[in-house]
């Protein structure tokens, strides 16, 4: 209970919860081709592993790296609690787009074992941990603002609403990391383009996705090239880390 009020304290939201936002919420009847229902399905677990995940990024942060985590609870509370709020509102989406029961699309999400290893030569550095986490929050950011299209030809309120306050929370979460890092290593922002590089790498050589929250990308449906990533994204947020 103390765990909860802490990340309420650190945490004004700027969005409605999903429990406000799909209160009641009832996936609307449309017509979907087999093969579009399928990809609808795989889409919405997607988003509820993508948010998910954050919480089993936090706890390794905090119990293999104490003495650095305590300097960003600032920052990663407030994005712990937007990044629960979202997998929960995937998680009633998808819960009602499929009739899988609530409880039974959590277990499905939480029974999956992480592995943090291909990360280490990240999260062992508090500098490189903050920009790999902007580098992930911006391209979720650029995933949503991409689907909010597609959410919206479904002509419900709740899902166009919905799509649009994760894009907005993820793009704080962006703007939150970047400044942290400025704040706590003013020196080293000249070190983000490599550090971008190293993480990239890191993004694309890797076969499967592990658990880890953060570099998710390297998969044939991804909405978002690794073209793109490299030569627009990349370059935007060393901009930003060099204001």
């Amino acid at each position: 209970m103390d765990y909860i009020k802490t990340i309420s304290k650190t945490n004004t939201r700027s969005t409605p919860d999903a429990a406000v936002v799909l209160a009641n919420f009832r996936f609307p009847h449309t017509q979907l081709s087999d093969i579009q229902r399928l990809e609808w399905k795989e889409v919405l677990f997607d988003s509820i592993i993508t948010e998910y995940d954050a919480r089993r990024l936090y706890w390794h942060l905090k119990t293999q790296y104490p003495i650095y985590f305590a300097s960003l609870t600032d920052v990663l509370n407030p994005w712990l609690r937007d990044e629960i709020d979202h997998a929960y509102g995937f998680s009633v989406i998808y819960s009602s787009y499929t009739g899988i029961p609530l409880d039974q699309v959590v277990v499905e999400a939480e029974i999956r074992q992480p592995d943090f290893s291909i990360i280490n030569t990240i999260t062992d550095d508090a500098f490189k941990l903050l920009v790999m986490l902007a580098y992930d929050e911006i391209i979720t950011t650029h995933v949503y603002h991409r689907s909010i299209i597609k959410y919206d030809q479904f002509n419900c309120g709740q899902l166009s609403t919905w799509i649009r306050k994760t894009k907005k929370d993820e793009i704080s979460h962006f703007f939150s990391f970047v400044k942290k890092a400025k704040e706590l290593f003013p020196d080293r922002t000249d070190e983000t383009h490599s550090i971008l590089e190293e993480i990239f790498n890191i993004d694309f050589e890797k076969n499967t996705y592990s658990g880890t929250f953060v570099l998710d990308h390297n998969t044939p449906d991804f909405p978002i090239s690794k073209h793109e990533i490299r030569s627009l994204i990349i370059p935007a947020i060393v901009k930003k880390f060099n204001e």
